[in-house]
């Protein structure tokens, strides 16, 4: 029973002598303190309220209870008091020593909950206004203020609370309890995301080597209507800045959303998922995601049961993008997620798809700074986070290196690919219609291949064309692509080409004639591009055999060349038609030897080019010749002056014993001779018959550079004709 408290103010009507004596007789006893059922506190104190309101002579009544248990929770030492304060003001104080609730919260100590203004209004009871404290639990202490009301007519009863105070903020919740169950509202205000970080430690743990900054707000939705727990959370996130140690994860200023529905289930968990990002920059490993260029949305359904995510859909998008959906699972076990499932990739749209996925992972290669634009589609098939088949179709691609090195123009395809070892392999098809790369340049072209695990090969023989020519490929496979053990076997034609259109792209004088040669067994291996033969062609009336030829890093940013050339049988009346050096007729023989190109530009050979020995052609050579030549090796405007003075101006042309010229190239000094000594100086043109004429060289060290200006301007060093 209740225990009545000595009354020391009556309220109301004024009591009988029977009532007097009664009261007399509690005040003279001791103050007792009874075991309460403990299923009935609440519905309790509520009575202590309405017998306050009727009991006019006490001044308060207290219950007590030892232990009991309240939807499910523990509580001990709990008692209720009610004070009549005045004739108008009453307070209920709840008091208990301890309560255990389920995680997070754990147990509570030191529980007090004191309501200023009960409301004992059949059928309303409750508490419009109060204040409840304790100790423990997730805050380590409990501060607010609360508010509740029953109501016996409906059998609802709602509670709310305000000014909790939480992770650096405030929080606030709103409650309902029903005969169909019950439902909470919660909501914090904007705190730090250190500060929640070190709140929610205890149940979630972010990487150590994770710093991260910004502002958020949560919100907190949990119900149950008899059919399991439904818990909806939210958080906003402003200006988040984020990094891990290595630099692989970065954030900086990025806005987001973030929803979770969990429903509880027996055996599982049903998750429903939104994300959404609308400022700021992320980096993840190679993906660079512009937020405010490319806002993102993810939405995921799916259930957890124990380390078994199943997701029913997947939905993810970026506006201007990538819109890719599927559905799969993911395994938690381990230390690494492993992810199965299938996609469909319906848009993946450049420039955003190269700046975003491409650019960082390029960066060291020729494709590491294109312009793009086009679409790609497809579908694509993982298990165990290893891809088990990919179907592409790009759609009116475009790619411009802004170094010219590279363009590719209305690239579209049906690509297949799948691991070795699986499915047989389909048949691709890609192609474009232009396209180069260093300078070449060709129309357009089709691609028939199969393409699997790391291996590649041209199903059919296919042209490339390069300017009026092309490149025929009889055969060509790649196996083990992108490792160091890559292997590439070629085997082909050069359909001619204009050696003039050739000179322009490599940047070399220009030249008449074409290039016409066949391309034995290529190799790559270890990144060196190796050719197995000879490649040999036909210019200027006679061969042009290039022998040891290899490419160092084909496809980086700086790739080597190393190659020995050898020219037989030229005519030399072609060759200087092309330069426009003047006319000289008679052969020609050419060794460029230990070539090496770093970049396209040369960095080291021993060239020769030379009358060949027994040669019986006519040598004849113009005034203009000579001047040419005169300009290689030495000062122009001497012999200019000579040819104009004298007998020497009555001839048009001379006659040559032979000629030659030799440059050894190291770095960017060429170090020079001719075709044989002449006193101080070396002959470059040997004078036969009369009048004869000499050219004599002394020019020993010239800058390249330097000497291939004097060549096209003829504006360079020491020379006398003699």
């Amino acid at each position: 029973m209740p225990e009545i408290v000595k009354s020391e103010r009556r309220l109301g009507t004024h009591p009988s002598a029977g009532e007097k004596n009664k009261s007399r007789a509690l005040q003279s006893r001791p103050m007792r303190r009874h075991p309460y059922p403990r299923h009935l506190l609440l519905p309790g104190t509520f009575l202590l309220m309405a017998l306050g309101s009727a009991a006019h002579a006490v001044d308060a009544i207290v219950l007590e209870v030892r232990e009991l248990s309240v939807a499910g929770i523990a509580v001990t030492g709990a008692s209720a008091r009610l004070d009549v304060l005045n004739g108008q003001q009453t307070r209920v104080t709840l008091n208990a020593q301890a309560a255990v609730l389920p995680d997070p919260v754990g147990r509570l100590t030191s529980l007090s909950l004191i309501c200023a203004r009960p409301v004992i209004a059949e059928p309303r009871f409750g508490c419009e206004s109060g204040s409840f404290t304790g100790r423990g639990g997730p805050t380590g202490t409990l501060d607010m203020n609360v508010a509740a009301q029953m109501r016996t007519d409906t059998g609802i009863t709602t509670f709310s609370g305000r000014n909790l105070k939480v992770a650096g903020t405030e929080a606030a919740f709103d409650g309902r309890l029903d005969g169909g169950g019950w439902q909470v509202k919660a909501r914090t205000g904007t705190t730090t995301i250190p500060a929640l970080r070190k709140f929610a430690k205890p149940w979630f743990e972010l990487p150590a080597d994770l710093t991260i900054d910004g502002k958020v707000t949560v919100e907190l939705t949990a119900q149950d209507s008899g059919s399991g727990t439904v818990a909806d959370i939210g958080a906003d996130l402003q200006g988040v800045d984020l990094t891990n140690e290595a630099s692989t994860i970065v954030g900086e200023k990025v806005n987001a959303t973030a929803r979770v529905r969990a429903t509880l289930r027996d055996k599982s968990t049903g998750l429903d998922i939104h994300l959404a990002g609308t400022q700021g920059q992320t980096l993840l490993g190679p993906f660079l995601l512009d937020l405010a260029k490319n806002p993102l949305a993810l939405e995921m359904r799916g259930a957890l049961a124990g380390e078994l995510l199943d997701l029913a859909a997947i939905h993810y998008t970026q506006t201007d993008l990538i819109d890719v959906a599927g559905a799969g699972r993911v395994n938690l076990a381990g230390d690494t997620p492993s992810i199965s499932g299938d996609f469909k990739l319906t848009k993946l749209q450049f420039p955003a798809a190269y700046t975003s996925f491409m650019q960082i992972a390029l960066a060291a290669s020729v494709l590491g700074d294109l312009t793009s634009s086009g679409t790609l589609s497809g579908d694509v098939s993982v298990a165990d986070n290893a891809v088990t088949s990919l179907h592409v179709l790009p759609r009116e691609i475009e790619l411009h290196d802004r170094k010219d090195r590279l363009h590719m123009s209305k690239v579209n395809g049906d690509v297949f690919w799948s691991p070795a070892g699986g499915v047989e392999a389909r048949q691709s098809k890609i192609s474009w219609a232009s396209g180069g790369a260093y300078g070449l340049a060709g129309g357009a072209a089709e691609l028939e291949f199969i393409a699997y695990g790391m291996n590649f090969a041209l199903t059919r023989p296919t042209k490339l064309p390069v300017f009026d020519g092309a490149i025929a490929i009889d055969h060509f496979a790649m196996g083990n692509l992108g490792a160091d053990d890559m292997e590439v076997a070629f085997k082909g034609a050069v359909e001619p080409i204009s050696m003039q259109k050739l000179a322009k792209a490599f940047g070399w004088p220009e030249f008449s004639g074409t290039l016409a040669a066949a391309i034995p067994g290529v190799t790559l291996k270890n990144n060196v591009l190796t050719f197995d033969g000879n490649v040999e062609s036909q210019v200027f009336g006679g061969s042009i055999v290039g022998s040891n030829i290899r490419l160092q890093d084909p496809l980086g940013n700086f790739p080597q060349f190393f190659a020995d050339v050898r020219a037989r049988n030229l005519d030399l009346g072609q060759v200087t038609q092309t330069f426009e050096v003047g006319s000289i007729t008679g052969k020609l023989e050419a060794d460029v030897l230990g070539l090496e190109l770093f970049a396209w530009t040369p960095q080291k050979f021993d060239a020769r080019l030379a009358t060949p020995k027994g040669d019986k052609s006519r040598h004849r050579i113009s005034a203009k010749a000579v001047s040419s030549l005169s300009n290689v090796g030495g000062g122009g405007g001497g012999v200019v002056q000579a040819l104009q003075s004298g007998v020497l101006k009555f001839f048009d042309e001379y006659s040559y014993d032979k000629l030659g010229i030799t440059c050894k190239l190291r770095g960017d000094v060429c170090e020079m001779s001719g075709v044989e000594p002449a006193g101080g100086g070396y002959y470059i043109v040997k004078g036969a018959g009369i009048p004869r004429i000499d050219i004599v060289g002394n020019a020993g060290r010239v800058n390249w550079n330097q000497l291939m200006s004097s060549i096209s301007t003829a504006e360079f060093g020491d020379a006398s004709v003699q």
